[in-house]
């Protein structure tokens, strides 16, 4: 995978800085095609290679999950690569003042290469679909449970799935795409039941979350449409570094209320899972995970979730860890 990456971006960036014809625009161009080139490229090889996996290794994954999952990994791999070129293209683009020639068109171009490399980045804020999935069956009352606590809130749960957690290297619970959720096998086996349930509970209600997610994603997405439409007669008065100035605030107006929603969701979660069990069972469970992942109790997790020590006083306030 690596090395089809590094032939196509070597190439690219050899024809930008060689080649005279080719402009930051269509350079762009170039570089989403070589993602979705390599993206095809991958989608043959794991084609070809499901049926012998799904054999050995008993996979109850469909075609199109394994695709999904397998791709999902490409794309990880893709997404900073692709959104640190359009972010170079851009700044050229802009510093040179290039796009001063074609008009109202070349800066409307211009912001249209600057936004995309904002929203491929704020792509890897999503949860990735994780592989590879353990042919083990959940017991049966995990997922009567989880099926109870998603019709409280409206959504359905058609399956869970258990991961191989020394593949992953973690232990932990996702909530994915189709009404499924995961969790590693290592995390089911140092929890118990009650504590099990909590996970779910949590990851039930970022199922529920995601309509919420989506609106607000696509209402992002119509503001910064739209101030770049409205600012676009200006732009041509503008000092060049004017448009990368409106760039930066444009991520920081995208970036900063995307993140703060999602980290809103985390906190409506944990609630959710205490006021169905409990403020232990979630709790003991949080303490178990951060204790296998060898993680300081001020440790934060990642940008969206808080350390345990946090974690644990938003739960009970009364609480030290």
């Amino acid at each position: 995978m690596w090395l089809s990456i590094a032939l196509k971006a070597g190439a690219g960036a050899l024809a930008y800085v060689v080649g005279t014809s080719l402009t930051p625009p269509l350079a762009a161009l170039a570089l989403i095609a070589s993602a979705g080139l390599t993206l095809l490229e991958f989608g043959l090889i794991f084609r070809w290679l499901y049926p012998s996996e799904r054999v050995q290794r008993e996979l109850p994954a469909s075609l199109g999950e394994y695709l999904q999952g397998r791709l999902g990994l490409v794309w990880d791999a893709l997404a900073p690569i692709l959104s640190v070129g359009l972010v170079a293209l851009t700044l050229h683009y802009t510093l040179s003042g290039q796009y001063r020639s074609e008009g109202a068109w070349g800066a409307l171009t211009a912001g249209a290469m600057g936004v995309g490399a904002l929203l491929i980045g704020l792509s890897i804020m999503r949860r990735p679909t994780p592989l590879p999935i353990r042919a083990v069956a959940v017991e049966a009352h995990l997922l009567t449970e989880a099926r109870r606590l998603a019709r409280e809130l409206g959504v359905r749960v058609n399956q869970i799935l258990v991961l191989d957690g020394t593949r992953l290297r973690r232990a932990n619970a996702f909530a994915l795409s189709g009404g499924r959720i995961a969790i590693t096998d290592t995390l089911l086996a140092i929890l118990t039941e009650r504590e099990v349930y909590a996970v779910l509970a949590h990851e039930v209600a970022h199922l529920a979350q995601r309509r919420r997610l989506l609106r607000f994603w696509l209402l992002l997405l119509g503001a910064g449409a739209g101030s770049a439409i409205l600012v676009a007669p200006l732009w041509e008065r503008l000092p060049r570094w004017g448009l990368l100035v409106w760039l930066g605030l444009l991520t920081l107006g995208m970036t900063l209320p995307m993140l703060r929603f999602r980290q809103r969701h985390e906190r409506e979660a944990d609630a959710f899972a205490v006021s169905e069990y409990g403020k232990e069972p979630l709790a003991s469970a949080l303490r178990k995970i951060a204790r296998l992942h060898q993680r300081e109790a001020t440790e934060r997790g990642d940008s969206l979730h808080p350390s345990l020590q946090a974690r644990l006083r938003m739960i009970n306030p009364s609480c030290t860890e």
